[in-house]
């Protein structure tokens, strides 16, 4: 046992001598990997949580110069990130700086974010694009103002959708050939599982989810959907199966969900036999 113990405590200082020595490295990483060593050493905690980034132009000025470094931590929960507190998230193509100006008590729960430049242009984010947040930084000088409720950010499907619904055409038929029949339980083995779509507007920045109905994990998510409104429905249909463009889902109960700026329009349970 003595040995088992020494072993382990060489191992425990190696790997805090490597994240000691590569802090560069060590801030790429979600913080999610390393939750069984924070906690326990102050110096593992500064090394695996805070890092700093530079303000690069003028986005966040007056609050932030420019060329300014910003010490940040990666290690958060949602209840730390509240209105005025500094963000570096992650915009779909690269990181950059913005102030949580709204949350929106929603699941997930979406921070309302915009940097100085365009604050009345909010970014919509969750919790895991947020790279890094802090809560030293004055934005007393901020531009923005706050003219709406926390409640009218909250999206009413309604004003966006004529109508979305899960159904099925027969396994080999395309739906040129057939009609999709409305539904919620499905065949692997002789149905074709369809998402029909029918919006009031052109949809941009949709995402889909397939949910498992018992653990709640997210089995299969697209981002990034764009729908136009069009004369007929936006009808997609898949075969059930493990091969590239096929829906690959065993036997089952799931939700299919269907996401508008992070905002959930529908959800759908539907099971698969």
């Amino acid at each position: 046992m003595g040995i088992i113990k020494k072993l382990v405590q060489n191992l425990l200082v190696l790997i805090g001598i490597v994240i000691i020595s590569c802090p560069l490295w060590i801030k790429s990483v979600p913080p999610k990997y390393f939750s069984a060593l924070t906690g326990k050493s102050s110096i593992i905690d500064k090394y695996v949580c805070d890092f700093s980034a530079e303000v690069v132009g003028e986005s966040m000025s007056p609050v932030i110069t420019p060329k300014t470094r910003i010490s940040l931590s990666r290690c958060f929960e949602e209840t730390d990130l509240t209105e005025g507190t500094v963000v570096l998230f992650d915009d779909g193509s690269y990181l950059r700086y913005g102030i949580i100006r709204h949350v929106i008590p929603l699941t997930p729960i979406v921070y309302k974010v915009s940097d100085e430049k365009a604050p009345e242009l909010f970014h919509d984010v969750t919790k895991k694009e947020i790279a890094g947040m802090t809560k030293s930084i004055d934005i007393s000088q901020s531009k923005y103002q706050a003219k709406q409720e926390v409640e009218s950010f909250i999206l009413d499907p309604s004003e966006f959708l004529t109508d979305l619904y899960l159904g099925k055409i027969p396994k080999g038929m395309g739906i040129e050939m057939t009609t999709v029949e409305k539904t919620t339980s499905f065949s692997r083995r002789q149905d074709k599982f369809c998402s029909v779509i029918v919006p009031k507007e052109d949809l941009l920045d949709v995402s889909t989810e397939f949910i498992d109905a018992k653990t709640e994990e997210i089995l299969i998510s697209k981002k990034n959907i764009v729908f136009n409104v069009r004369p007929e429905p936006n009808i997609n249909c898949k075969d059930f199966g493990s091969f590239q463009g096929m829906l690959n889902l065993d036997p089952g109960t799931y939700r299919y969900r269907f996401l508008l700026n992070h905002q959930v329009l529908a959800d759908i349970k539907f099971e698969v036999r």
